[in-house]
């Protein structure tokens, strides 16, 4: 059996990520483009998601150049745990206009917290915690409007 071969399966898995990774934050980047400043807004709304496209561009970029050195495939625990962070960061992205910003980071901070391993005790006030103080920057320290929870509209 040809030692070599987990470690190319391994470096195809980090390229392959990689070049996803780069699809997205190009997509990422020109999807952007579309928001629409208010009157007066100090800071556009593009500006954060362009934010994180930069780096994530360049971490993508260097794991098609440069796959890691971590030569084993995950295993089936650690497959279906990241295909619950994908399930539940598609779902937030789905209910974040309907449901408002703070509830739906609340919920999808605590699953995410429980995927990795917290209990509900640790997870719960760290969820309300992320949603308050994520909402307060973006909303007061930012000038970046958030979606509203239904029937809270001022």
């Amino acid at each position: 059996m040809n030692a070599e071969a987990p470690v190319e399966r391994a470096a195809l898995g980090d390229r392959i990520a990689g070049a996803v990774l780069a699809v997205l934050a190009l997509a990422a980047w020109w999807h952007a483009q579309n928001f629409v400043a208010g009157f007066m807004q100090p800071v556009g709304p593009a500006v954060f998601p362009r934010l994180v496209c930069v780096p994530l561009g360049l971490l993508a970029l260097y794991l098609m150049v440069r796959p890691g050195i971590n030569h084993r495939w995950p295993g089936a625990a650690a497959l279906c745990r990241q295909l619950g962070v994908l399930l539940v960061l598609g779902t937030y992205a789905a209910f974040i206009e309907p449901w408002g910003f703070v509830p739906t980071t609340l919920v999808t901070a605590v699953l995410l917290l429980r995927l990795f391993g917290a209990n509900w005790r640790q997870a719960l006030p760290y969820g309300v915690l992320l949603g308050l103080s994520l909402y307060l920057l973006f909303e007061f320290a930012l000038g970046i409007p958030l979606p509203d929870m239904p029937g809270l509209g001022v």
